[in-house]
């Protein structure tokens, strides 16, 4: 009986060893499972961090490239922008002319503005004070050559001038970013604050409104558009005495 006892006690033992090494390989597995799934989830949590600083790349990436174009925010609205020419349509107001006995040639007023459209008696913008005749040259953008624009009187830059068609790359804002856009009158600096033309606003702006510019050592600035770098900047404003 002892015997017999003993040889099922070493059976048992024989067989509990016996399990621990044929379940070593299954117990590897677990083991890799449960390194695999640690790893996964390393491997999670490496790739969202990766994700994650990729999207902080990204963004890095998209503010240094929006930086490095110089751009402004495209959402902001321009102060002066161009929904449509419907203005040029109405009647201008009468002219301004307030000078009396000038020099031969210079208007008295309206009335003596008859060789065209809305002929009106208007004082000069700049320079030596003057007072000449006026018309509109169109009463709508259709009425300009190629893609030119009719800027309307009492539009900025155009003083008491009737409407004239003038140079630019846009009409109206809908000509702009896919029309999502905005487009502007522009400054000519060179021209005693004259108008220079219409110009789509771009994320390669430099500026949107003249508060964005400050003084310079020449002299004010004013953001207007730039043909050379084909974006709005500050520049120094042209002024006439």
């Amino acid at each position: 009986m002892h015997r017999k006892l003993g040889a099922v006690v070493a059976v048992v033992a024989l067989w509990a060893c016996g399990g621990v090494t044929a379940g070593a390989p299954d117990g590897g597995k677990g083991d890799g499972g449960s390194s695999s799934s640690s790893g996964s989830s390393s491997s999670g949590g490496s790739s969202g961090g990766s994700s994650s600083s990729g999207g902080s790349s990204g963004s890095s990436s998209g503010s240094s490239s929006g930086s490095s174009s110089g751009g402004m925010d495209a959402g902001r609205v321009p102060t002066n922008h161009r929904t449509s020419d419907a203005a040029c349509a109405t009647m201008p107001p009468p002219g301004n002319c307030s000078i009396q006995g000038g020099p031969s040639g210079m208007c008295q007023s309206d009335a003596t503005c008859s060789d065209g459209t809305n002929g009106r008696c208007v004082e000069s913008g700049g320079g030596a004070l003057y007072c000449a005749c006026t018309y509109d040259g169109c009463l709508a953008d259709t009425g300009c050559p190629g893609n030119q624009t009719c800027a309307c009187h009492g539009s900025p830059y155009v003083g008491g001038q009737g409407n004239a068609c003038t140079q630019g790359n846009c009409r109206v804002d809908s000509d702009c970013e896919g029309g999502a856009g905005y487009c502007s009158p522009a400054e000519n600096t060179m021209s005693c604050g004259s108008l220079l033309g219409y110009y789509c606003h771009t994320p390669k702006d430099l500026c949107v409104d003249d508060t964005d510019c400050t003084q310079s050592g020449n002299g004010p600035q004013v953001c207007t558009y730039s043909a050379t770098s084909s974006r709005w900047q500050c520049q120094v404003e042209g002024l006439c005495g």
